[in-house]
Formats: C-alpha cells, sequence, structure tokens
C-alpha cells in the first residue's frame, strides 16, 4: 500500500548519512523491488539502514534490465530497452541521470557509495547476451551468466555497504551464483512457456532430456535428474561462499542474506525430486524465509 511504502521510505531516510535520493526516485524503488523481487526486498531490510537505499536502487535497476526480454514483443525491442538503459546508466554514473526514478536513485547511490559502473554495466551485457540464447551451451557458460547478474549485484550490494575486501568479494561471487542457478532451475517452467531453457544443453544430453517434453510442460525423470546436477553446482557455490564466513566483515555479512532464500529454495527443489514442475517449487517462501533471515542475521551469518 501507499501508506507502507511511504513508512519504509521514511525509515530508509531517517537513516541515511549523506544520501539525498528524491523521495519519488526511492519510493518507486522500493515498490518495484517488493513487487518484482520480495525475497532481496526481505533481504534488504536486513542490511544496514544507510545502505538501504543503494541497495533498493540497484535492485530495482536489475529488476528493470531483467524484465526487457519478457516484457517485449520483440527481441529488437528488448534490444533497444537494453541500449536505453546502458546510456542511462552512463548520466547516472556521471551525475546527470534522466528523469526516471530508478536512474536517479542509481546516480545518488553511485555517488553516496562511489560504486562501480562497470559492476552495474555488467548486468546490461549479460542480458543483452541472454537475448540470442534459447539454452546455454554448458553449465560453465550458465555459471558465467550468473555471475555477471546476481554477483555483479552483491559486489555492488558490498560496495553500499562500504565493505569489500577478498573474502567478502569471493562470498559475494559464490552466493550470486548460488542464488542465479537456483532461481533459473525453479523458473524452468515458466521459461518454457517463454520458449527457453536454462538447463544448460550438455547438461540436459547428459541425462537424455527431451527438450520438446520440456517445452510442453510435462515434468520426467531426466529432467529432474539434470536439474539436480546443476542445483548440486549451486550447493558447493553456497558451501564454498559459507566457508568464508569468519573472514568476512560483519557489515558485508548482511549484504550477502541472499544467501538465506536461496538456501531454503534448493532445500525445496530436493524435497520436490528436482521437478521443476513440482507447483511447490515456485511458491512464495513465506514465514519461514522471515525467520531464518532474522536468526542469520542476529547470529551474524549468511
Amino acid at each position: 500500500s501507499r501508506a507502507n511504502s511511504s513508512a519504509i521510505v521514511a525509515m530508509l531516510r531517517s537513516a541515511r548519512r549523506s544520501y539525498t535520493a528524491p523521495a519519488r526516485a526511492l519510493n518507486y524503488c522500493v515498490d518495484l523491488v517488493r513487487a518484482s523481487d520480495p525475497e532481496r526486498y526481505a533481504c534488504n531490510l536486513h542490511a544496514p539502514a544507510a545502505a538501504r537505499p543503494g541497495l533498493f536502487a540497484f535492485h530495482a535497476l536489475n529488476v528493470e534490465t531483467a524484465r526487457a526480454r519478457s516484457a517485449s514483443s520483440t527481441e529488437a525491442i528488448a534490444s533497444g530497452r537494453l541500449r536505453w538503459w546502458r546510456t542511462t546508466l552512463e548520466q547516472a554514473f556521471g551525475g546527470s541521470p534522466p528523469d526516471h526514478p530508478v536512474a536517479q536513485a542509481v546516480a545518488h547511490a553511485a555517488a553516496a557509495h562511489g560504486a562501480t559502473r562497470r559492476l552495474a554495466e555488467r548486468l546490461i551485457d549479460a542480458r543483452e547476451a541472454d537475448l540470442l540464447v534459447k539454452q546455454p551451451p554448458t553449465l560453465a557458460e550458465l555459471t558465467k551468466y550468473a555471475e555477471a547478474t546476481a554477483g555483479s549485484l552483491l559486489l555492488l550490494g558490498l560496495e553500499c555497504v562500504g565493505t569489500t575486501g577478498e573474502a567478502a568479494e569471493m562470498a559475494a561471487v559464490h552466493v550470486g551464483c548460488a542464488a542465479a542457478l537456483a532461481t533459473m532451475m525453479r523458473g524452468t517452467a515458466a521459461h518454457a512457456a517463454e520458449g527457453c531453457l536454462y538447463v544448460p544443453a550438455d547438461v540436459a544430453s547428459r541425462h537424455q532430456v527431451e527438450i520438446g517434453r520440456v517445452m510442453r510442460g510435462e515434468p520426467s525423470q531426466a529432467l529432474a535428474d539434470a536439474v539436480a546436477e546443476v542445483a548440486d553446482e549451486a550447493v558447493a557455490h553456497l558451501l564454498a561462499a559459507r566457508s568464508a564466513t569468519a573472514d568476512v566483515p560483519a557489515p558485508a555479512r548482511a549484504a550477502l542474506l541472499l544467501a538465506v532464500p536461496t538456501d531454503l529454495h534448493l532445500g525445496r527443489l530436493q524435497r520436490a525430486g528436482f521437478s521443476p514442475f513440482a507447483p511447490e517449487v515456485s511458491q512464495p517462501l513465506g514465514l519461514r524465509m522471515h525467520a531464518e533471515l532474522l536468526w542469520r542475521r542476529a547470529t551474524g551469518r549468511f
């Protein structure tokens, strides 16, 4: 509701340092992330207060670029949207954003946190390359895409909390890879409806997945086995990230809480026998995620 959005904006602004993003821009970003990416929205509320406006700005940018493909009727239109965002990023990081709320919020986040423009541009690079892909050729290529998208976004998050360093950055990339791989596997049904498949061709071939059946929305053990292989890769990234917890500064841990819903989604996939067409796989995580986020924040873990 508008009242809830205003309350969140007031909370974020009251704790800011020298952050001066227009209320309209921040309000828009908060609403967009809450509606389109509720898990990142929930994680952001557990981040340091001064970092939240920047996190919402970059996560809103992620939503806008991620939906360029699904919201466009043709590849040319989607490509045009992404070109516009590339130009807009250049203007925003240069301090002269166009009259668009996400662009204005990103401009203020970049100035307030000294954010790295190249990390934001990697989101667009990956989205542009993805326009031409109906199925990634290899698991290695899919992981590179995960690193360029969710990994870059978490590295920007570290800059928003003001904490970098080798251990934190390594953990951010691993959490990002795990999160993106898990998201793409649980989204198989939705992707198939759009005519694409993120189960890599080498993995699908290894398990003899019948692509036509997937596109028709038909579950199979072969598909479940292929999804399980990609999910195992996601688990390995999550374990690698958490193995570095002791070396990751506390503020950075708060920026890596996306590991929590990622872990829960992977567990849900496993309980569903790794069938991406199982109804529970696409359901919201609900109260369990919020409870786990509270516990992880209280114990200084991610």
